[in-house]
């Protein structure tokens, strides 16, 4: 009787793990198919779009943080190592032909599990931003800002990127700029979790009295049915997008 109320419980102890393995599996399989299938929610995939890598343009400098890093920490390491790479901390700076540029920054972060429901919220496919600058004497247009990192890209966490923008306008150089919106794409069937974006200029955060920044939280999928189309988030299209401050030179 004894041998037989333990082989009872063995049983019932090797069909909880078997039931528990299987959970894991089944949830695995969802996972994988839930990556292979088209993940896009914002209505613009597939777009087909003229590569012209000449006009393309390359931030400076890029970190990367994992989920774990807080924005507090993130901004001061990346302050550390901007002064270090430009030898100080200026937001002007002047090339080799004597024009001025002023630098800002863009941040992008990747979903988590939690925010998606999917283990595979990261990508490899090229990723590109155009910002709009507004300006006393007109818009300033960034286009084909590439942020694409070396190896295994977006797997998790978030991204800095520190870029320059020349402040004049049909030669003149602007009073004050705004940044009223931006957009941001995914090239290719790799799909990715855009959880948020922001471009900050002068300052990240608001304490300072000269910056201008753009914050956007679409936490939505991008991705394509093929591998040459291309999906779109505009920030002005989502009512998450908060456009604040405005910079003066």
């Amino acid at each position: 009787m004894k041998n037989l109320k333990k082989n009872v419980v063995l049983a019932l102890c090797i069909l909880g793990i078997v039931s528990c393995e299987k959970a894991e599996t089944d949830t695995e399989i969802q996972n994988i198919e839930k990556q292979e299938n088209f993940m896009s929610t914002t209505g613009n995939s597939d777009t087909t779009v003229a590569d012209d890598q000449s006009k393309v343009i390359q931030p400076m400098f890029h970190m990367h943080f994992g989920p774990e890093v807080s924005e507090e920490e993130g901004h001061a390491k990346f302050d550390k190592a901007i002064a270090k790479y430009f030898n100080n901390n200026s937001k002007l700076d002047v090339d080799g032909t004597g024009t001025t540029f002023l630098n800002y920054i863009v941040q992008t972060r990747t979903g988590t599990y939690e925010d998606s429901g999917s283990h595979h919220c990261g990508t490899d496919g090229s990723v590109r931003i155009h910002i709009d600058f507004r300006t006393d004497l007109g818009y300033i247009h960034q286009n084909n800002i590439v942020l694409n990192n070396p190896g295994n890209d977006r797997e998790g966490g978030w991204d800095v990127y520190y870029l320059r923008l020349k402040p004049t306008k049909n030669g003149n150089l602007v009073n004050w700029i705004e940044i009223p919106s931006a957009g941001i794409s995914l090239k290719g069937k790799d799909g990715w979790y855009l959880r948020t974006v922001n471009v900050f200029l002068g300052s990240y955060i608001n304490s300072s009295s000269n910056f201008a920044a753009l914050h956007s939280r679409p936490e939505m999928w991008l991705d394509n049915n093929t591998n040459n189309g291309w999906d779109f988030f505009y920030t002005n299209s989502s009512d998450t997008t908060v456009e604040t401050g405005r910079y003066n030179l």
